[in-house]
Order: C-alpha cells, then structure tokens, then sequence
C-alpha cells in the first residue's frame, strides 16, 4: 500500500491524495474509517472526500462503485495496479481530524487516509508532497518526505504536522523526544520542554521505563481549546495560545501533556480487548472507558505533583474541586460510570443542556474512583500502582478483559471486597467512600459562595454577608448571563427557568454576574427572585422562590491530628511533603 499526499493550494484547505494498491485481485475496495481511535465518536471522515477517481497504472479510467457511506469498490479489470485519487476538504483544526491552510498541515492518518480491508498488516508508505519550506513532523520511521508503517493500525495511529513549525528536542530517561510546536502564543518554550522532561521521566519511572525509541509531541497553539489524542509514539495537543500565564493555567497545560503522554501505557500498550483488532467502520463497545480515561486522570494528576510541578496543597484544591463537580452532578446518581463508558458514542461527545441531570463523565468520576480504589488498595498494603503494572504485564498488547480491572483488584484486596467496591462504585450509583484517614485528610463540606465558586478551598470570609438562597440554575461563561444548565429538582427546574435563558434584571432592575449574587444573598432561603429573561427572543417573567443552598462544594485538608504513620503515607501516596503543621 502506498499513500501520496500533496498540498499544492494550501489555501483550498484540499489536502490531494493518492493511493495505489498492488496487486488489487478482480476488485480493489478502499474503506474510509468512520472514527479514530481514542476519541469515541462515529466522525464519518468520507463526509469531507471529494472527487474520488480511480486508473490503472497506466492511466485508463476505471469503474467505481459506491459501497456504502465509507467504502468504494473499484473493478480492477486486470490490472496489476489501481490508483485512486481524490480530495479531502481539511478545514477542522482538532486533534480528531484534518487541517490544511495557508502556515502548515496537520491530518490525522484516520481522518485522511483510506485502508484496503484484509491488507491492514501489510507495509504502508506515506509520502509526503510538502510546498517549498515546508518541513514534516512525524512518529513514522523514514523522511524526509517519504515514511513508513509496519500496517494500517500504525498508519492511522501516526498523526503528521506539516509546515515551518518550530522544533524543540530533549531527551528524557534516555529517550530522544521531540516538540513541535505551531501557532504563537505566550509560551516559554524552554520552561515547557523543561516541565515535559520532569513528566517524562516521572512516568517512565512508575512504570519501569519508557516503550519508544523516540516520542513526538505535536502542539498547536489556537483560540482558548484545549484537547489532546494520544498515540503510542506521539500526541497531539490543542492548546490555547495564552494558556501558560498565570500559573494555574500553565499547570493545567502541563496536566494535558501529562494526561496524553500517560496512555502511552494506558490506552496504546493497554486498551480494552473489545479494540483487539480495531474496526473502523463501526462503534466497538466497553465498560472500561472509566478505567481508561478516568484512571489516565488520576494518574495525569500524581505526575504533576510528583515532578514537583505542582505542590500537595494545590493537588489537594485540585481533587476538591473534582469531588465538588462530582457532587454537583444529579446524573451521578442515575448513571453508572460502567454504564457512562459503554454509552461514550451517543453521550460524551455529545452533551446537552440536560447531561449533568442525566449522566456523569467517564474521566471525572472515573478519576476519583481510582483515587477511592487506591486508597482501599492501599490500605490492604498494595496500592494502585501496583495492579496498573500487574495489567500491564498480564495484558499488554492482547487487550483488557471487560473484567480485568476487578479481577487483579480482587487479587489485591480480596474477591470480596472488589466486588462490593465494583459493585457499590463502578457498576452501582453510590457515593464514593473515601478512606481519608489512611493519608491523613479530612473532607469538607460547604455552600457555595458564588456563581463562580468551583470548591476546592474552604469558605472565603463573608464579613457578615448572609447566606444565599439557593437558585440552581449554573450560568455559562461570557458577558450574557445565560443559562448553562438548570438542576434536576431546584427551585429554578420547580419554577420553570431554562437552559438558554438570558437573565436581565431582577426585580426590574438589569443585573450582571454579581448583582444577581447579591440579591440571591439579600432575599435569602425563603426569599423570591422576579426575573426577566429572554426566552427565544420573547421577554417572560420568572417567579423563583429561594430553598437554603446544598452543602455541595467540597474541599481536602490535612488532618491536624493526623498520626505520623498518615504523613508517611500522604507523602508515599502522592510524592510530596505532608502539606499540614510539622
């Protein structure tokens, strides 16, 4: 299989792609994945391919026929080579997808690059068709123009950035990485080479060394997105351009990176046995995207306070604040995080005014169950290091049962408890019991203190200030004081507010963000609230009568009389001096 892709009119967004199949047999049948790997969503990539037109090798025109959505079917009519040539429209600047434009290309294999079904093992060359000064970044052996790949799997599984990027290098636990990086942006990029390097080698560490001869880090600095897909060799980030000042926004760039470059061993080396082969013409279903994705989370987290990027009170604010989102979700309480990765193709990527009421994340209830796991696992003397090691042992490359994870969990802590554990947290619906004591924490609860309060710290002074009545009603970012979501069961659901309300005034008078604070505190629980919203451009009155605010902003803090056999392991758990009074 060989692959050419040219970019001769970068501003078209047309990346002009050819393939040639050898040996095609009466047919040749070329299939267009309809999702890529590590992002689980039906993308129908074929949507974006133009132009399709298929020759022999040696020009004469041949019959195509249209399968289905994603398949063409060429009649090969004796001919020892086919070549099809078509268009893909490349304007999409995500991690999932395909970018083309006047200052680089980006594609990602999935999105561009058609496979032969039954000929995925077989070698593939890409070549690369680059304008003048162009230069091609890429995990895929070869260069500089023309590359190769052992099958289709790692074709796909190879992002490319093509164009005048810069490049930084570094090594790190004895490994050639690179860093490229597109856009500009208030990076320090030898600060971010630096930290990279601190979270490289911190995860090699944990897990016995790195599986790579050389590793790619491809950055894109664009508006304020942020998203990343992981690869075994590489990873793509998506990275707002000004997201490296002030600090905590730069740790939160620094915790993608983390994020990506952990499924390195935890989706590439380890994914789920349902993925065992790959098919990219339909969903492939699991109930372990929890482990996966949610686990990855909580790892991205430990390797930010490990490396000492960040320190163990901010990791504390950190989980408080997870907890507190946790909290804040009714769909917790209906949705399983079992069932919240099995439903990952029609809930995740596809959120609405109502999924908070309906659902829960896979990564973020999925990151705290592994922090509950781990504390249980380490209480029983182990800790959940050790069973991601044991995984990777016993399954590496052949894939992870859907009973894998509580399998080694029940070798660990007993059959018993694992599956209460699994039965309670990961299959079931209850609340997460955190065994606290072990590393010295205690939990807190508390209501919030603004529209904007995200937990994770305890109650700010209020200086007197009465408590607010309670609207439960979450606002979306912006100038507009819109409805984001109203939860199932407040007074705002009770009273008939809705998502895509736009809030004026209270009372009849216009209110911003903190106005409608303040007369949230004024009126109090029991009190009323008029408001006046734009609904689908017709002004309505709302009457919302107020109930005391729930107790669901949450934050972590060191136990002043915690024992010092907790501080020992606080600092075993996470990497970092105990955070309380010496």
């Amino acid at each position: 299989m060989r692959y050419r892709v040219a970019m001769p009119e970068p501003h078209s967004h047309l990346f002009h792609v050819e393939v040639a199949v050898e040996r095609p047999g009466p047919f040749a049948e070329l299939c267009f994945p309809v999702w890529t790997p590590g992002s689980y969503l039906v993308r129908e990539y074929a949507r974006h391919v133009e132009g399709l037109h298929a020759e022999d090798g040696a020009g004469r025109t041949l019959a195509v026929q249209r399968l289905d959505k994603h398949r063409v079917r060429v009649a090969a009519a004796g001919a020892d080579r086919v070549v099809v040539r078509y268009r893909v429209y490349a304007n999409e600047l995500t991690v999932r997808t395909a970018h083309l434009d006047g200052t680089h290309g980006y594609l990602n294999g999935a999105a561009v690059l058609p496979y032969v079904p039954g000929r995925e093992g077989e070698p593939h060359v890409l070549e690369l068709d680059a304008p003048d000064g162009w230069e091609v970044a890429t995990a895929l052996d070869g260069g500089p123009a023309v590359f190769t790949a052992r099958g289709y799997d790692e074709l796909a599984d190879s992002p490319v950035e093509i164009g005048t990027h810069r490049t930084l290098r570094f090594t790190a636990a004895g490994k050639p990485h690179a860093m490229v990086l597109w856009g500009r942006g208030n990076v320090d990029e030898a600060r971010l080479v630096e930290d990279t390097r601190k979270i490289v080698e911190v995860l090699a560490e944990l897990m016995g060394g790195l599986p790579y001869d050389r590793y790619l880090f491809i950055v894109h600095l664009t508006e304020k997105r942020r998203g990343g897909l992981e690869h075994a060799r590489s990873t793509t980030l998506n990275v707002g351009r000004m997201q490296f000042f002030p600090r905590e926004t730069y740790e939160e760039t620094l915790a993608l990176v983390a994020h990506e470059f952990f499924h390195v061993w935890n989706v590439k080396r380890l994914r789920p046995a349902a993925f065992v082969p790959y098919d990219y013409t339909r969903e492939q279903y699991t109930r372990l995207l929890w482990w996966f994705e949610g686990a990855t989370s909580y790892y991205e987290a430990l390797a930010m306070v490990r490396s000492g990027l960040v320190d163990a009170k901010r990791h504390l604010k950190n989980l408080g604040q997870a907890l507190t989102l946790l909290e804040r979700a009714p769909g917790a309480r209906k949705t399983s995080v079992e069932e919240s990765s099995f439903l990952a193709w029609v809930k995740l990527y596809r959120p609405d005014e109502n999924t908070p009421n309906s659902t829960i994340s896979y990564y973020l209830k999925g990151e705290l169950v592994a922090f509950a796991l781990d504390l249980a696992l380490r209480r029983a003397g182990s800790s959940l290091d050790v069973l991601l090691r044991t995984l990777l042992a016993r399954h590496a490359e052949r894939g992870v049962p859907e009973d894998g994870v509580e399998r080694v969990a029940g070798e660990l802590l007993g059959a018993d408890a694992a599956r209460s554990f699994f039965d309670r947290f990961v299959r079931g619906v209850e609340p997460l019991a955190l065994d606290l004591d072990l590393v010295g924490l205690k939990l807190h609860r508390r209501a919030s203190t603004g529209f904007d309060d995200k937990g994770g710290t305890p109650p700010k002074a209020e200086n007197g200030r009465p408590p607010a009545g309670w609207l439960g009603a979450d606002l979306a970012a912006g100038p507009k004081l819109t409805v984001q979501t109203v939860r199932e069961g407040s007074p705002a659901w009770k009273a008939g507010l809705y998502a895509e309300d736009e809030l004026l005034a209270e009372g009849g008078f216009r209110v911003d963000r903190a106005a409608l604070w303040d007369r949230l505190c004024e009126k109090g629980p029991g009190g009323r609230v008029s408001l006046t919203v734009f609904r689908r451009d017709e002004l309505v009155q709302v009457e919302v009568p107020l109930e005391a605010a729930p107790e669901d902003t949450l934050w972590l803090e060191p136990a002043p009389d915690a024992p010092p056999e907790a501080r020992a392991a606080f600092e075993a758990w996470c990497g970092a001096r105990w955070p309380g009074s010496r």
